[in-house]
């Protein structure tokens, strides 16, 4: 009993020691699955974290490979350092424009200047990194030192500003007015083409005429505006700053000889003269306020010899208003003489209006007559003829009626009827008011062969295959005369002979030059012109139809006698005898 006991005890032990096996099996297994699961998750979280990281470097890296096909591409280097601020790594866009400065060429810069990197890595260093010391340390190693070899002369002015403005910003005034001063003087040390070119930047040198005006010394400014004087590298502006200064300061002389120095530099036709001139004669005259008057004179003169003739009327004008206010009424007439025959073609109407209206306030309305007649004689056409229309108001003003009668007769020719209706309009008020029937017909006949002349001008070709070419007007009466087997006279044989009552020959030829010898003509026509007042008129617009020249009224005459003739014999008549 005690041995089976025994074995059933022993069974009993190795029964529960087979399942304490199969239990930490089960265990041992279970627990492994679940490390590798554990396991396989933390490398898919790691995987994707890379993953991540890979994507927000991406612009980063993509950066570095342009850079690496370009490192002189200004562009890239200024967008990895915004980057990197953007990250919040100021440090590594400080250290990635430093590496700029050290690949980029300045020969081989593309996308960009290369003072642009200096200039926003001193940003940088000032604003993100609170660094003003290593900001002008960059500055002085670029500007002083030449660590950085520029091509162009601009972008180191733009590094010598950017030092200038920095101490102005640390208001560090007396250091920023020096730099400025030393910068365009040639003290900058380098024997680099852009280091000797600093003397002649616009850049330096408009930043020192401010720093001067503002903190230096009324003679420190004189000596910065001489300087830029004697080196030719100011613009009519700063011509007028440094007046207008000099003028602050009461120095007017001083101003003045500013002026003539700019002058110099900018005469006609340069666009900068005429803005030096207006400023320079107003100052004068607003200074001796009619004193110096020769001296005036002289400036108004030089001015007028080299002004073009688009720019001259403002000066003719201050001439002349000048003269009128503190000079001689003569001289101011000259003036407005002169500007009349200066200006340009488009103003020349305008001021021979003024002229007259001057000429007829101060002389008289009949002093203006002989400037009348030359007006006539250089306006074009429609310019002409209303001037002949004032001309004829003002003889009738002073009811000289003949005299106006010739000029409207002598405007004619240059105002077609189909055009120029309210010259013919106010012709016929003239004769309604003034005239009788005998000048109204011979105002009818001048308005016919007038259109007929401008007709025949512009007598267009269409029948020759070209409808928009106009002939001339000898070309169109040599084709009439062609058609018409007709014998024309040449214009020398015209002028030759004497001119035929109710033509209007053509304007300013000898024959008729003077409106003194039309008015002779006149009457002589008007005298030889039989007088029919039993005559009627119906068939005219103005309700006066002309007669019919003698000839015609002939021609009835002579074919009733032919008719009368009858019974006639035709003989032969012997060579011999002919």
């Amino acid at each position: 009993m005690e041995l089976m006991d025994e074995d059933e005890i022993m069974d009993n032990e190795d029964d529960q020691a087979g399942s304490v096996d199969k239990e930490d099996l089960d265990i041992l297994v279970g627990d492994n699955i679940r490390s590798q699961e554990h396991d396989a998750s933390a490398e898919v979280e790691l995987a994707i974290s890379r993953a991540e990281h890979l994507t927000s470097r991406r612009p980063l890296l993509l950066n570095r490979v342009l850079l690496r096909q370009n490192p002189h591409n200004v562009g890239e280097w200024l967008k990895r350092s915004q980057l990197f601020l953007g990250i919040d790594e100021v440090d590594m866009a400080t250290l990635a424009l430093e590496e700029a400065l050290k690949s980029v060429s300045s020969r081989k810069a593309v996308n960009g200047p290369p003072s642009q990197l200096v200039l926003t890595l001193v940003e940088t260093l000032e604003t993100k990194a609170n660094n003003v010391e290593g900001a002008r340390s960059v500055l002085e190693r670029v500007c002083t030192q030449n660590e950085y070899d520029f091509v162009e002369t601009e972008d180191l002015a733009q590094c010598h500003a950017a030092w200038v403005e920095l101490e102005l910003r640390q208001e560090n005034w007396d250091k920023a007015l020096n730099l400025a001063r030393r910068a365009v003087g040639g003290k900058v040390g380098g024997k680099t083409k852009a280091s000797r070119g600093l003397s002649r930047s616009l850049r330096l040198w408009n930043l020192l005429f401010d720093l001067e005006e503002s903190l230096g010394t009324v003679q420190t400014t004189k000596d910065a505006y001489d300087r830029a004087l004697d080196l030719k590298v100011v613009t009519p502006s700063h011509v007028l700053n440094y007046a207008a200064f000099l003028r602050e300061k009461k120095y007017f002389e001083e101003s003045f000889a500013a002026y003539e120095r700019g002058l110099g530099l900018f005469p006609f036709p340069h666009a900068g003269a005429a803005m030096l001139w207006k400023n320079y004669l107003t100052e004068f005259l607003e200074r001796y306020d009619g004193s110096k008057t020769p001296r005036v004179r002289e400036l108004f003169d030089r001015c007028l010899a080299d002004c073009p003739a688009e720019e001259s009327p403002q000066f003719f004008l201050k001439y002349a208003t000048y003269e009128e206010s503190h000079g001689l009424t003569k001289r101011a007439l000259g003036v407005y003489e002169k500007m009349c025959t200066s200006v340009p073609d488009g103003e020349m109407y305008t001021a021979y209006r003024l002229y007259i209206a001057k000429a007829s306030h101060y002389l008289g309305a009949t002093s203006a007559r002989p400037i009348y007649e030359a007006a006539i004689a250089a306006l074009e056409d429609k310019d002409a003829s209303n001037i002949c229309l004032e001309y004829a108001k003002m003889e009738t003003g002073l009811r000289e009626v003949d005299r106006a009668r010739t000029v409207l007769v002598y405007g004619a020719q240059m105002a077609d009827p189909r055009v120029s209706q309210t010259y013919w309009k106010a012709w016929h008020e003239f004769e309604v008011s003034h005239g009788n029937e005998e000048t109204f017909r011979e105002m009818l006949r001048v308005k016919r062969s007038v259109q007929a002349a401008f007709s025949t001008v512009n007598y267009n070709a269409a029948d020759l295959g070209n409808p928009e070419a106009t002939m001339t007007e000898e070309s169109a009466m040599q084709m009439l005369a062609g058609e018409d087997d007709l014998e024309i006279e040449t214009p020398a044989q015209q002028q030759t002979k004497s001119a035929v009552g109710g033509f209007v020959a053509g304007k300013r030829k000898a024959e008729i030059s003077n409106l003194d010898d039309v008015e002779k003509r006149v009457v002589k026509i008007r005298q030889l012109v039989p007088q029919t007042p039993s005559e009627t008129a119906a068939g005219d617009d103005d309700e006066i139809e002309l007669d019919d020249d003698d000839e015609e009224n002939e021609e009835p005459d002579t074919a009733s006698k032919q008719k009368a003739i009858k019974d006639v014999s035709e003989k032969s008549i012997h060579a011999a005898v002919l």
